[in-house]
């Protein structure tokens, strides 16, 4: 699930020395994880926590990395109130945080690093102790890999351009650019334009969602597509207070890889509904210095994320993609 980020606490912070070495134009692996497929279509992969073992959904456009009420339970940790303002599609959050002695990614370790408490409930029939947010995602350079089911981890210092390394075929490099969370926060939002039926969308990536869908207004705006539209129909199970729409789309174009008809979910998004709620002074509105919610059209999710091969290459702010089975 997309979370916007309004007040974060100190603390957040590691290395796991990335970008240690000198720059050279190869490319450094720091970890390959294998990728597990969660019931709902996420993928999830293993960390440790304090030594133990525990399996995390990786989520590319989670503001900070968290862990379940029971790991804390089972490892007797103190969970801390904090001052932290969240914003969902469900609209406002709140949670708290505990300090982890030792968190290793692969062979990489943190130490004495603060992860979030709860704030993620696992859908039925699916199982994961965590989430692996773009707090720590963004210290890498990251492959997707799902054909042969890995996430790779790469050292960011490297020759610009030279990172795809599993097809001589052609690829698609798009620029992104990280969205800031309101009070300058969260630079960690991997924002890119696609296009949709022949239109230019603004793109949020997220492995953490298991479908890709357009904000309602964007539907409208953009498409003129709303639930009394052709094609258009309610998905089975949603609430009459948030209906959830669907509808297939023709084609959506990632730089020059395309996806024919995608799937599309059209959903009421309550964050900035919500957000504006809390923030309605005026002196709160201010476009520099005030808080914002940064929203874009489209949020593309794993239906679509998993035919494809793709490196994101945070310090470049680029992103390569490739078909899944590319070779």
């Amino acid at each position: 699930m997309k979370i916007q980020k309004i007040l974060i606490a100190a603390g957040f912070a590691a290395t796991f020395g990335a970008g240690a070495q000198a720059q050279t134009c190869s490319l450094a692996q720091m970890a390959s994880l294998d990728m597990t497929n969660l019931p709902e279509g996420r993928a999830a992969v293993l960390l440790s926590i304090n030594g133990t073992s525990y399996q995390f959904m990786v989520d590319t456009a989670g503001v900070f990395s968290k862990i379940s009420q029971g790991v804390v339970n089972q490892q007797n940790l103190k969970a801390i109130p904090t001052n932290m303002e969240l914003y969902g599609v469900g609209g406002k959050l709140r949670i708290s945080s505990v300090n982890i002695q030792s968190l290793k990614i692969g062979n990489n370790e943190a130490k004495n690093f603060h992860l979030a408490v709860g704030g993620f409930t696992p859908p039925a029939g699916s199982k994961f102790d965590g989430v692996l947010g773009a707090d720590l995602l963004t210290l890498f350079d990251v492959e997707f890999d799902f054909a042969n089911r890995k996430m790779n981890l790469f050292s960011q210092d490297h020759c610009p351009g030279k990172v795809v390394y599993w097809t001589r075929s052609g690829y698609a490099a798009l620029p992104f650019h990280l969205t800031s969370g309101p009070l300058g926060t969260g630079n960690n939002h991997i924002a890119l334009t696609m296009t949709l039926d022949g239109h230019d969308v603004t793109t949020d990536l997220d492995t953490g969602s298991s479908f890709t869908w357009l904000r309602r207004q964007s539907a409208a705006q953009i498409f003129s597509v709303d639930e009394k539209a052709p094609g258009v129909e309610r998905v089975a199970g949603s609430s009459d207070d948030s209906p959830v729409y669907k509808k297939q789309f023709n084609l959506l174009q990632i730089g020059g890889v395309a996806v024919q008809s995608p799937q599309i979910e059209i959903i009421f998004d309550r964050a900035g509904d919500a957000f504006r709620m809390e923030h309605s002074e005026k002196s709160r509105d201010d476009p520099i210095y005030g808080a914002r919610l940064d929203e874009e059209d489209l949020t593309l999710g794993m239906n679509v994320l998993s035919k494809l091969r793709f490196f994101v290459a945070y310090k470049e702010h680029k992103i390569y993609v490739t078909a899944a089975d590319a070779h």
